[in-house]
């Protein structure tokens, strides 16, 4: 269980470290691995998560947070990797709190020196409520906290040794015509490995035109090094490459650093490695009469991303610099409408049919990283080098620009999802977002932090309402909602839209109050602007705090009404299908089978028409209710389960717990009570895998009267065992179990 990214490339060196830090692991419940940015933090981290995921049966997972800028949003983060859902009326950290308090997981957070204290804090809560949970964090700098284990991630050492050029004239040795080799003195390069692994000789044969002899260098068989990474990516593009002497001393020129040295393979294919250490000399001369900053490794890590850059063509050079406006990975579309030329009169020469050509270049030169989702081909560039980039989009002026573009691009790819959510590509919509979701934060952020951006950042948060509501994000959602409406913002349809997509998302959170003002103002918006879709979805959103209330009657009033208010000319689409819903609903808990199942054809029809899922699925459960209470358990176990598959799609969690009850409860009057008690365990599988909490119980609902029956008929330890069989499996095992009648095998996603 867990997301660890997969390893593309072979793991080189490294065994005494990452022994170390699984050592710490085992001591310290919080392992910190700092050092220079491109000195394989993260790959030893994930090297080391990997080797541990047989101690952590609860799952290794990995949270990235490089594109992540707001501190209030970390426990969101790792709610989403770690698929724990948003509860109502509950902080998230106290919800995250909750699922990981029983259970044995290791954590990964992987760079956070940007949020160091944000994720000092969240680590010092998780850490204290969760005694079975284990963290390694990477950082440039240690978080702080008193238990904390840290360990600096050192470049790799260099096979190899040798002396340092000195002037001719004080030369001993066979440049000089005055002694034999061995009369050579030779020292270790980093600590290598002892004299008798070395043979030494010149590396190039001869003086260097200053009058200093080149440094004698040999590359010694100690696995796992400087050279061995550099011999390993270099075979990538030259097949039988084999590491020589001068290997040795460009590695050393590199500090050993595994970014500056997988960058500098790359170059293989145009230049030999003579001339690659050419190419690093003359760009360490440039770096030496400017102004020196900071530690040396860092000015070498900066001075290799230097050097690649300026052996990258002009426009492939633009490219890296456009691109670094992303937050994260991307996709050809996003690149082309980004980042080609905009056609102002500025043109550069980057126009968008050349965009791809050109990303295919910086992917074959390593700048960078081509990621297949199964689903799409994404790109991917690493922090050093998007900074990198970022200080030349500055340099170019292009920055505020590029940010612009960057914005209007996913304002757009919001507008298209809203407009096509409810139609028959919802999952796809919701993978997609959920891919884009950190360059949505970033759009998000910059409007919001910009006086000139908030209108557009109102319409950005407003516009993703269907994906905060229907796809598992309902806290994220109020809280950039929340932002945006505390800014000043003139009325209009975008204001509307915000008022009641976040009176819906308090509602569900349990904030009643706040629910009921939000979608009061929203009517008062809607109203004065005759905005029938705001009004009728805040009406939608005052039933379902009436409803929440326990004013059930007067909830199906005002059902009716939203539906009236769309079918007038509202919103003919996902309003009028909410509105049927809770219309039935409504219906169902007053005992009004009939007029209940009359809203749900008409639901259906709609729903079926456009091929939306998200809203069919719940008219699906109400229906399942409709037919336990009628006594038809066929017929409800059929509908729960169409229901079940169509939740797990979209990741609606707390769906998925209701289908799951109203299949157990069927189970029992099919006279199967085994199969009950096992999907009553797969029920608290699935409220423990996402973290739900799901209140109170109800002494009538499906899930307690199908255990006490059960329970009845089985006797206790038998529903015991039956039950623990359901709980104990991995939930997609699970959820196929409950899906089909053959086994648990198969996934659910197959009968879609």
């Amino acid at each position: 269980m867990g997301n660890l990214p997969a390893e593309l490339t072979s793991f080189v060196g490294r065994q005494r470290e990452a022994a170390e830090v699984v050592r710490m692991l085992g001591e310290s419940r919080l392992a910190t691995l700092t050092g220079v940015g491109g000195v394989g933090k993260t790959r030893l981290a994930v090297h080391v998560a990997r080797d541990l995921r047989s101690r952590f049966p609860d799952g290794v997972w990995f949270v990235e947070l490089s594109s992540l800028r707001d501190p209030a949003l970390l426990g969101h983060a790792v709610s989403s990797v770690l698929r724990v859902a948003h509860q109502a009326g509950r902080p998230q950290m106290a919800v995250l709190v909750e699922f990981l308090a029983g259970r044995r997981s290791l954590i990964v957070l992987d760079t956070c020196e940007h949020l160091v204290h944000g994720c000092a804090e969240m680590v010092d809560t998780l850490l204290r409520a969760a005694p079975g949970l284990r963290i390694l964090v990477t950082s440039r700098c240690l978080l702080g906290l008193p238990a904390e284990a840290g360990f600096q991630v050192e470049p790799l050492p260099i096979e190899g040794r040798y002396r340092a050029a000195v002037p001719e004239a004080e030369l001993v040795g066979p440049a000089s015509g005055r002694s034999t080799p061995d009369d050579l003195v030779t020292r270790p390069v980093s600590g290598g490995s002892t004299p008798d692994d070395l043979v030494t000789r010149p590396v190039s044969g001869g003086s260097t035109p200053d009058g200093l002899v080149a440094p004698s260098v040999s590359v010694a068989a100690v696995p796992g090094g400087a050279v061995a990474l550099f011999a390993d990516r270099a075979a990538s593009h030259v097949p039988g490459f084999v590491a020589t002497p001068e290997v040795a001393l460009l590695c050393q020129r590199l500090d050993g650093i595994p970014l500056a040295i997988e960058l500098a393979a790359v170059r293989l294919r145009t230049l030999s490695v003579e001339q690659i250490m050419g190419r690093i000399d003359d760009r360490f001369d440039l770096l030496s009469s400017e102004s020196r900053m900071g530690p040396p490794r860092h000015q070498t890590l900066r001075t290799a991303i230097g050097w690649s850059h300026e052996l990258c063509e002009p426009l492939e050079r633009l490219l890296w610099a456009r691109l670094s406006v992303f937050a994260a990975d991307f996709d050809l579309e996003a690149a082309q409408a980004i980042c080609a030329d905009p056609g102002t009169g500025s043109e550069t020469g980057l126009h968008r049919e050349q965009v791809e050509e050109v990303l295919v270049a910086l992917v074959e030169k390593s700048i960078l990283r081509r990621v297949d989702t199964g689903r799409a081909i994404r790109f991917r560039m690493l922090d050093t080098l998007r900074e990198y980039g970022a200080e030349w989009l500055r340099e170019l002026g292009e920055h505020a620009q590029a940010r612009r573009r960057h914005r209007d691009h996913y304002l757009g790819l919001a507008r298209r999802f809203d407009e096509d959510w409810f139609g028959p590509d919802q999952v796809a919509w919701y993978v997609r977002m959920n891919s884009e979701l950190p360059n949505l934060r970033s759009a998000l952020d910059f409007c919001l932090t910009d006086p000139a951006e908030h209108a557009v950042g109102l319409d950005l948060a407003g516009r993703l309402a269907y994906f905060w509501m229907a796809c598992g994000f309902i806290s994220e959602g109020r809280h950039y909602l929340q932002r945006a409406l505390s800014l000043s913002q003139a009325p209009g349809t975008s204001l509307s839209r915000a008022l009641w997509a976040c009176a819906w998302l308090a509602d569900f959170q349990g904030d009643l109050d706040e629910a009921n003002d939000l979608a009061t103002e929203c009517l008062a918006q809607s109203f004065s602007q005759s905005d029938l879709a705001a009004a009728g979805w805040g009406t939608v959103c005052c039933a379902n705090t009436g409803l929440h209330w326990g004013y059930v009657s007067e909830a199906l009033a005002m059902y009716e009404r939203a539906r009236e208010t769309h079918e007038d000319g509202g919103d003919r689409g996902a309003g009028l299908a909410y509105a049927l819903t809770g219309q039935a609903y409504a219906l169902t808990r007053l005992g009004r089978p009939e007029q209940a199942l009359s809203c749900l054809r008409r639901q259906r029809t709609l729903c079926g028409s456009r091929g939306d899922i998200w809203l069919h699925s719940s008219g699906d459960w109400v229906r399942s209710l409709i037919e336990l209470d009628r006594r038809d358990f066929p017929t409800a176990d059929r509908f729960a389960r169409t229901s079940l598959r169509a939740k797990y799609l979209l990741h609606d969690s707390l769906g998925m717990v209701m289908a799951l009850a109203s299949m157990a409860r069927s189970a029992v009057g099919l006279g199967d009570m085994e199969r009950s008690a096992r999907l009553l365990g797969v029920g608290d599988l699935v409220e423990r895998a996402f973290g739900l909490w799901l209140g109170p119980s109800e002494p009538d609902g499906p899930r307690e009267e199908a255990e006490w029956r059960a329970r009845a008929v089985l006797g206790d330890r038998a529903f015991d065992t039956a039950y623990a069989r359901g709980r104990e499996l991995d939930v997609e095992s699970a959820l196929a179990y409950a899906l089909k009648d053959d086994g648990v095998t198969g996934s659910p996603y197959q009968e879609v």
